[in-house]
Formats: C-alpha cells, structure tokens, sequence
C-alpha cells in the first residue's frame, strides 16, 4: 500500500490569486491570514453555490474591485520584500503612500506602520503631511505640520486650499492669527511692541503654537503630559 508523502511544515505553502484590473497576482495566502483581519474574515466566508473556492486558481481569483493595479503592486514590494519582491522595497512617497492607502484599508497593522516610518524620512511638505495625516489619521503627524505652517511667513495660499480643504485651510489660517504682542522687560525699562503693516515678522518662525492648535483642531496636548 503507497503511502501519501507528508507536507513539509514550513516550505509547503498555499497561494492565493488576485485579480487587479486585469492582472493576476498569485502569491503566498498566510501574510494575508495572519497580518490582515480583513482578509482573514474573508477567507472564512461559506463557499457560493457553485461550490468553488475564490482565489484558488486563475479561473477564479478573487477580485479586487475599485484597486489600482500600481497600489497593489505596492503592497506585494512590502509585503514580500525578499525574494518575491525581488528586495525591492517601494521607493518615493507616492510609492508608500499606495502601500499606506492599502495597508489601511485592509488592516495590515504592520504594513501600515512601516509605511508611516517611511513617508516620515521623506523630505514631505506641511502640506502634504497634514493631507496625509487627515486621510489616513496619522495624529502625532498633525500637530508639527499644523505648527510649521503656522510658523512660516508665507500666507495660506489657493493652493493649500486645494490640497487640504477648504475647513482645514481655514482652521490654520485661524492659528496663524493668534499672535499677540507683548510688552517686553529690557534692563528694567518696559518697552512696548507696536503692529505695522508688511511682510510677517520673522520671529514668527520659533513660536510654538502647540496650544492653539489642540484646542483648534480637537487634540491632545501631549506636551503637558
């Protein structure tokens, strides 16, 4: 009597098929599994009634509908960066900002962590460090973007508008405002500050706004923690 062979406990793996648009991805199924719940959850759903598992083969991947076929190419660079990826991590904020949207989207916690260290060694904008903090609710990111565009002489301009809405522009604007003058003490003798009409000062730039910004925008001060 021939005896089935054994599957090896660690090189015996079962793949999954993606379609994206209309490219086929077939790759290892247990990163999905055991780093995404909502893959995860997916996998466990009952069997339709023609009784064929989804994703088993390229007659019936499973279909990723709404996907970029370059987001989800992304992700497959950070999710498998050794050989399957080729050791090719993504590169670029735009290429981790794919990876970011996805991980958050499905719940790679790990994933989505890598890619926020990522984007903040990127030489990224206030801007469009707050657009991504918005979108993808990065907090610690929140307060120093807010505080940089607070700080720096340029006004809120159309196109800061345009990359972070018209609410948000809007609440920073009423940061920037906040400056109040002060009578300084100097060897005993008050001297008095007067406003002018001009470029903003530049003192502006070592202010902390820190304060006007939790109570502005809803967030914890952490600095009086």
């Amino acid at each position: 009597m021939t005896t089935s062979p054994s599957t090896h406990g660690r090189f015996y793996m079962t793949t999954v098929t993606f379609l994206v648009e209309d490219c086929l991805f077939r790759v290892p199924r247990e990163p999905f599994e055991s780093q995404s719940p909502v893959f995860r959850d997916m996998f466990l759903l009952p069997v339709g009634e023609e009784g064929e598992e989804e994703g088993l083969n390229d007659s019936k991947p499973i279909r990723l509908e709404g996907v970029k076929l370059g987001d989800f190419e992304q992700l497959m660079k950070a999710l498998f960066p050794g050989s399957l990826g080729q050791g090719q991590l993504p590169d670029g904020s735009a290429q981790w900002t794919s990876v970011l949207e996805l991980a958050t989207l499905w719940e790679f916690g790990v994933i989505r962590k890598k890619a926020i260290e990522a984007l903040e060694a990127l030489p990224i904008t206030p801007v469009d460090r707050i657009a991504l903090a918005t979108q993808y609710d990065i907090e610690d990111w929140m307060i120093p973007s807010i505080n940089a565009m607070a700080q720096r002489p340029e006004p809120i301009g159309v196109e800061d508008v345009q990359r972070l809405g018209l609410d948000v522009a809007l609440k920073i604007a009423s940061v920037r405002e906040r400056v109040s003058l002060r009578t300084v003490v100097v060897n005993g003798r008050a001297i008095k500050m007067e406003l002018g009409v001009g470029p903003r000062d530049p003192t502006t730039k070592t202010l902390d706004f820190t304060s006007i910004i939790c109570t502005t925008f809803n967030l914890p001060d952490r600095s009086k923690r």
